[in-house]
């Protein structure tokens, strides 16, 4: 109980240095926070970063919004999906940007990279198969639902060693690692980033339950649709720890999302497994 201890007061120091919201990225942030903000310059900060400026047009031509004609400009897409929604959308890429360090043996950041935005597609599809009235919100969730990873291995990475090291050779699955080590896991650390950078409560709840939608106490449909999210993704997009996060899928996301049977949710899951490869996602 001495390690967790110890680890636990490391931690708090580490959440008063971690960065705010508003220094992830001075010029994208502090253009967010402009009142007089535009479409324009919106769209000239986007056009910027040609890997921010490629994700944003690429979710504008999703099949879910259905259009038959092809979403060529930025502005085209902020119209499309809405003004509010793409700077939370700019928001969660820049924050998964600025916690990724280089590679190492036990973390691969463009595996991660490629985990979050799959998760987030997928999230955003099951929003609209399930009725969930805010598409956009569940590919942020769906994309920052691992930030707390990505803080562990940035900030505390001696622990994120041994935690790897305890699931390489005791066959433990990730949040069981981080317990022993930690005291909490990524979805604890990840919801306690999220609560410091101000996010809304449903983003902070997908977070935090993201592994546990059974244990969600609100906004249950949103952490339901990245749990299984999360799920598919795991199996279809790359690995980007040294052994997988090997967590079950939680069936209470049956009776939270009106799942038929437990049959309809693994062709549900077999069906999304098969378009995310079919748009070559991963």
């Amino acid at each position: 109980m001495l390690i967790k201890n110890n680890l636990s007061e490391s931690f708090v120091a580490v959440m008063d240095f971690l960065p705010l919201i508003s220094k992830t990225n001075s010029e994208v942030f502090s253009a967010l926070m402009d009142s007089n903000l535009s479409v324009k310059k919106l769209s000239e900060v986007i056009n910027k970063d040609h890997s921010l400026s490629a994700r944003i047009l690429a979710l504008a031509n999703s099949p879910v919004y259905g259009f038959s004609k092809k979403i060529s400009t930025i502005e085209m897409a902020i119209s499309i999906l809405g003004f509010e929604a793409v700077k939370d959308l700019v928001i969660g890429f820049s924050i998964i940007n600025s916690t990724l360090e280089d590679k190492d043996r036990y973390f691969i950041a463009d595996a991660f990279n490629k985990h979050s935005y799959v998760c987030g597609y997928i999230a955003q599809l099951l929003a609209n198969d399930f009725d969930y009235p805010v598409r956009n919100e569940a590919f942020v969730a769906g994309l920052l639902h691992d930030i707390g990873i990505a803080v562990i291995h940035r900030y505390m990475n001696k622990e994120f060693t041994l935690i790897s090291e305890m699931k390489f050779y005791r066959k433990l699955n990730q949040t069981r690692a981080e317990k022993l080590i930690l005291g909490k896991t990524h979805s604890d650390i990840g919801a306690e980033v999220a609560t410091k950078w101000f996010f809304p409560d449903s983003l902070i709840d997908a977070i935090k339950f993201h592994h546990s939608p059974s244990q969600a106490n609100s906004n249950t449909k949103l952490v339901a649709i990245v749990h299984l999210a999360d799920f598919i993704a795991s199996k279809e997009a790359p690995q980007y720890l040294l052994s997988s996060e090997d967590e079950p899928l939680d069936k209470s996301v049956i009776e939270i999302l009106k799942i038929p049977d437990e049959s309809y949710l693994f062709d549900l899951i077999n069906n999304v497994s098969i378009l995310i490869k079919s748009m070559n996602l991963i």
